[in-house]
């Protein structure tokens, strides 16, 4: 078929139809403009996949898909970053003693990390084993995306981790991982205890005190899933974001979230998105 060329009438009135459009096509594909929302752009630092707040430094800390981990500012810049290597999905902190833990997909490793200088202290091997089956944890899956430290004074080590894993399955599990009972270098983590989230993939966990319950991260699906100690799913809330991968909160009750897609985002909703009285939300989609 051949086409004709336009006059330039009929190309300006084309134009002009294109850029009458442009705010829809942008709303469409970016949503309409938060704000609630602040945006950390972080260009120096790539696929950002989970964060924490430190609460001794006053800082936060990333870890990113590239194998990168760095501390960020409150006002959102990046101080410092270092090379780990592999693909790095979760980070969290112990209070008690200030060190980080870092979740590597893949070979399913948890490092101990210094927040000074970055330096790996330790390595914990997850041990794929649970209930008899010795790939309940697939190998060649996709693995472990989150961690999450529950501080608790009675316990041997001084808390309990627990990790989100994406698929294979799409579980909440509780990971015995000797941080005060062993000094070696080189450790395995043994699960203890595993629970079903409602839809998969999943790609973050953290633990919120106020509620008593886990927050478990859907970034396809732009959710956060609550559930409980127990492990039973309560509810679900809807966050902002393109690929919303990572997840914390700050003392002022702001949360945090990083983006699959780059940067990190401010959020300070009106009210508590995950708490029982929200208002339901309608089923998901999947994320644009």
């Amino acid at each position: 078929m051949r086409v004709m060329p336009l006059s330039r009438g009929a190309f300006l009135a084309r134009a002009a139809f294109v850029v009458s459009l442009l705010p829809t096509l942008v709303a469409f594909r970016f949503g309409t403009p938060d704000p609630t929302v602040t945006e950390w752009p972080l260009p120096e630092f790539a696929e950002p996949s989970s964060i924490v707040y430190h609460p001794e430094r006053k800082s936060i800390f990333i870890v990113g898909d590239e194998g990168d981990i760095g501390e960020v500012s409150l006002e959102g810049k990046l101080l410092r970053s270092s090379h780990l290597g592999g693909d790095l999905e979760g980070i969290t902190i112990d209070p008690a003693t200030g060190l980080l833990y870092v979740a590597r997909e893949g070979h399913e490793i948890v490092f101990e990390v210094q927040p000074d200088d970055f330096k790996i202290t330790r390595r914990y091997t997850i041990d794929r084993t649970f209930e008899g089956n010795p790939n309940f944890l697939a190998r060649g899956g996709d693995g472990i995306e989150g961690i999450t430290f529950v501080p608790d004074s009675q316990a041997k080590e001084g808390g309990r981790f627990y990790a989100a894993n994406q698929y294979d399955p799409a579980v909440l599990i509780e990971l015995a991982i000797p941080i005060r009972s062993s000094k070696e270098k080189f450790e395995n983590a043994r699960i203890l205890s595993s629970h079903p989230v409602e839809t998969a993939p999943l790609s973050d966990v953290i633990w919120e005190p106020r509620h008593e319950a886990f927050l478990v991260v859907s970034a396809l699906w732009k959710k956060v899933y609550v559930v409980d100690a127990e492990g039973r799913n309560l509810r679900s809330a809807r966050i902002p974001g393109l690929m919303p991968e990572g997840l914390a909160m700050l003392p002022d009750g702001r949360f945090l979230i990083s983006q699959d897609t780059g940067g990190l985002l401010v959020w300070a909703p009106p009210a508590d998105p995950f708490a029982a009285e929200a208002a339901a939300e309608p089923s998901a989609k999947p994320a644009p």
